[in-house]
């Protein structure tokens, strides 16, 4: 089975913006030699505890930085807030740069706030209304079956993705012939039906495109049960924080939560949250990543952590990698 990450340059206590972006970087470097198969980064806007607002920026700084054994890419771009010919275009540019390396994973979501998403439209009109429109539009100029043609040209397209959690995101990936990266994190255990739907209705561009599915999920890995459930807490406050609004500025650290009382609705929303997540020692995460990908019946799983160490979190993918014995062929 594939392991790859999907990043969210997340600020740690005490760091800033720029230490978050170059440990997506040292991250990247090291999972390459680790084995992993692609490193995505995510597009985030207005949120004070993650940098990356700009994947196709870090994308290209990624690519430069590692060796070329593992696929880099964007998941995803928020395509509602942007042009597909324009995403097109840049995606050309780091496909002509780095050929045969880079994946356009594309979203849905604003990435943001209201206010965020009125000032990245610059007053002009978004609808998710006509999402399935842009999708068909990007594909069109990245595979050069729609004008005007995309510049660079490029013999070497970025593979596509649609990141989805339903049935109708299943819908558009499948008839626009795209993978599909179906977010386990958002939609948890109902999504089966989603990717069996997205299979049955696949329509490939070429004579070589087929059905392609990871499924995407939080992930939380210690030395031990005990060591992997204090990491997850700080997991599952941040995900309670943002479920309450987002007042955080930056990942809390273990101390800061260890003597947090939550109310009862607090902790029902925390147990939701654990059905989105693995934790575990790498052997239980083992395990419960291969059931998850028997229930999809993909190949692939790629997985996203909120760390509040990064030396910790460095340790957490490598002793993944061991335990899947990763390695590139």
């Amino acid at each position: 089975m594939k392991l790859s990450i999907l990043d969210y340059s997340e600020i740690r206590s005490e760091a800033s913006s720029a230490i978050a972006l170059r440990e997506t970087i040292r991250l990247a470097r090291a999972a390459e030699q680790w084995g992993y198969h692609r490193y995505w980064v995510s597009e985030h806007h207005g949120n004070r505890v993650l940098a990356g607002s700009a994947p196709e920026v870090l994308v290209s700084s990624l690519a430069a930085l590692t060796e070329g054994k593992m696929r880099i890419g964007s998941g995803g771009i928020m395509l509602p807030m942007h042009s597909p010919f324009k995403v097109a275009e840049n995606f050309s540019v780091l496909t002509a740069l780095y050929p045969g390396r880079i994946d356009l994973g594309i979203g849905r979501s604003t990435g943001g706030r209201a206010e965020t998403s009125a000032a990245l439209l610059d007053g002009r009109s978004g609808s998710f209304s006509r999402y399935p429109e842009q999708v068909s539009r990007l594909s069109g100029h990245i595979r050069g079956a729609l004008a005007p043609a995309v510049t660079p040209a490029s013999a070497s397209p970025p593979d596509l993705w649609l990141l989805g959690s339903s049935e109708s995101g299943a819908d558009i990936a499948a008839a626009n012939g795209l993978g599909l990266a179906f977010g386990h994190f958002i939609r948890g255990r109902a999504g089966r039906e989603a990717v069996q739907r997205y299979r049955q209705r696949f329509v490939p561009f070429s004579e070589r495109d087929r059905p392609k599915v990871l499924v995407s999920l939080f992930a939380v890995c210690g030395r031990d049960e005990r060591e992997a459930e204090r990491l997850a807490r700080v997991f599952d406050h941040y995900l309670l924080d943002i479920g309450e609004g987002g007042h955080l500025n930056t990942v809390p650290s273990l101390a800061s939560i260890e003597s947090i009382e939550y109310t009862e609705a607090q902790q029902e929303q925390i147990r939701k949250g654990r059905e989105r997540m693995v934790v575990g020692d790498p052997a239980s995460v083992r395990r419960q990543l291969i059931a998850l990908a028997d229930l999809y019946e993909a190949d692939e799983v790629m997985l996203a952590t909120v760390s509040p160490d990064f030396g910790l979190k460095l340790r957490m993918y490598e002793m993944l990698a061991e335990a899947f014995q990763l390695r590139h062929t």
